[in-house]
């Protein structure tokens, strides 16, 4: 009971600060069940950030909303350690995800072809029940279907179907169930 009480007080000491920060930028509830020392949350100037109940976000998580980026994070997923969120559009991850070590999802390109003046972006989409293995990247416009196995050290490129197993750099697709 004591170790439970003193996770809720830890938790509330490092979201305060980011709740100050941002207003109503950053909404979550209030029932989490681990956000990890190192969490580091960035909202910039029209960007917004949900977070759904008792995720459990380990250390070295970078969560970054930058302007007119939206991130979107359903209930009871895990982030293990160093996974980078980057959104300049939408980044929607809905419920019992997984993400293991060095995951990296964004939802933007640099436009090389304007001198790198510009981005590209598009929506990056996590149904529910979705696994992603260590140091795996999630590109711009890609939708990952309900029940999805990202192989470790995959890159993927296009959407992913549910219940779908995909590997390799670009992803493709291994095994259905």
């Amino acid at each position: 009971m004591l170790k439970t009480s003193l996770k809720v007080v830890y938790t509330l000491i490092r979201i305060i600060p980011i709740k100050l920060r941002n207003g109503n930028k950053f909404k979550i509830k209030k029932e989490q069940r681990q956000l990890e020392k190192g969490l580091d949350i960035i909202i910039k100037r029209n960007g917004e950030m949900t977070i759904g109940k008792n995720n459990n976000i380990r250390r070295n998580c970078h969560l970054v909303a930058n302007d007119g980026g939206k991130i979107i994070i359903g209930s009871n997923n895990f982030f293990n350690y160093n996974v980078s969120i980057t959104a300049l559009f939408q980044i929607k991850i809905g419920n019992h995800c997984k993400l293991a070590n060095n995951v990296v999802i964004i939802d933007h390109d640099h436009d090389y072809k304007n001198g790198n003046n510009g981005y590209k972006v598009d929506n990056v989409i996590l149904g529910n029940n979705v696994w992603v293995g260590a140091n795996s990247t999630i590109l711009k416009g890609v939708t990952i279907g309900d029940g999805a196995v990202v192989a470790a050290g995959s890159v993927v490129t296009k959407n992913v179907p549910k219940r779908a197993v995909v590997a390799g750099s670009p992803a493709k697709i291994i095994k259905r169930y």
